[in-house]
């Protein structure tokens, strides 16, 4: 009975569970089993666990305090949101301003796409004429 007893107060599984923990940098990293291959123990710091082979590497995981969010994460309340709609009237000129110049600067460049095509379509019949005039014989 004795032998029972002492059986019973170790793990009842033959692998060790890394409980979750908040790390180093306030992340939570969630529980896990260390049942891979010889990977049975869970070692580590307090800070950062890892399965490792040795049981006298063991990590005493009842001494760590670092289960519950770090009072340096607690950030508190996010600032209140600014609206989106300008205060200052002379931030949105500023802006009305860069929409008119790149506007005007896009109509320059269809116009004279525009003007271009037009031209090459006027020129290029009169060529074309003159060349089947000319392979015909006929100038």
């Amino acid at each position: 009975a004795s032998e029972e007893g002492a059986v019973l107060t170790e793990s009842p599984l033959p692998w060790d569970k890394c409980r979750g923990y908040f790390d180093v940098m306030g992340q939570w990293d969630p529980p896990f089993n260390c049942n891979a291959g010889v990977y049975l123990y869970c070692c580590g710091t307090c800070g950062f666990r890892f399965c490792c082979k040795f049981k006298h590497d063991r990590l005493e995981q009842d001494s760590c305090s670092n289960y519950d969010t770090p009072n340096w994460a607690n950030t508190g309340k996010p600032p209140a949101r600014v609206d989106d709609t300008p205060e200052d009237p002379e931030k949105d000129k500023s802006n009305m301003i860069v929409y008119i110049i790149c506007g005007v600067v896009a109509m320059m460049v269809l116009v004279g796409i525009f003007t271009k095509l037009g031209l090459e379509k006027s020129q290029g019949p009169q060529t074309e004429m003159n060349m089947s005039r000319y392979i015909n014989g006929q100038l």
